[in-house]
């Protein structure tokens, strides 16, 4: 597995009209396509989480029955588990998020979560934001710390049981505003200030750039056959 985090390297941005800062996360330094990395507050959310977690087991009646299963004994863990998991990253192709491999419930191999990926290419895009932290999140004793990004497309709505459904959603980045216009500057294909390569000659072909591409292939090729069915 890639290493996680480089604790050596600085957290410094890039003074521009929107920010793409020095990550930490080194998890996709062998990305070919790489644009800008972006961090997750893994403690931050590691100690909301768990604490949260904690207060609706004990608030909560129907959640005391996971005590017979000792889950109040590995919380923390699969938490910390499920939180380091996550990277973030914007790419020539759009926007990337991967949770890999990781550990779950009792830590055994057999309770082990498989790798999941998910790339939002930036011309699907039809929405993307940040919601500030307010209010409390559990009995009006914990209060929420952490900023949420969602990412919408044209599949996004009002799903199952009349809830939002988003795209991509995750909590705890470190600088959400700078992802957010840094995805918007890419949108309009101009890369944010600290990407890793230029976007010259990077961007993913046009889709009708390709098809008048094949379209042009193929009439030549019926050509050429056409001249040897003449001379024949």
């Amino acid at each position: 597995m890639p290493a996680m985090q480089a604790e050596s390297v600085p957290l410094t941005g890039v003074e521009a009209d929107y920010v793409a800062p020095a990550a930490r996360d080194t998890y996709f330094e062998n990305e070919p396509n790489l644009i800008a990395p972006f961090d997750f507050d893994y403690d931050k959310i590691i100690d909301f989480t768990t604490t949260l977690r904690f207060a609706q087991i004990m608030f909560l009646p129907p959640c005391w029955c996971s005590v017979f299963c000792c889950s109040p004994c590995f919380l923390k863990k699969n938490v910390e588990w499920d939180t380091r998991s996550q990277h973030l990253a914007l790419t020539i192709d759009g926007i990337r998020y991967v949770k890999e491999k990781r550990k779950m419930c009792w830590g055994l191999h057999c309770c082990d979560q498989g790798r999941e990926s998910k790339t939002v290419p930036y011309d699907k895009i039809t929405d993307c934001d940040v919601q500030e932290p307010a209010g409390t999140a559990c009995c009006c004793c914990i209060p929420n710390v952490l900023s949420k990004v969602h990412v919408d497309t044209a599949s996004s709505g009002v799903g199952e049981g009349g809830k939002l459904r988003h795209e991509l959603e995750f909590y705890g980045l470190m600088d959400a505003h700078a992802f957010k216009h840094s995805v918007w500057a890419m949108k309009r294909r101009v890369a944010p200030s600290g990407a890793q390569v230029p976007m010259g000659g990077l961007a993913p072909p046009n889709q009708q750039d390709m098809q008048t591409t094949l379209l042009t292939e193929i009439r030549d090729e019926l050509r050429l056959l056409n001249q040897k069915m003449e001379k024949k």
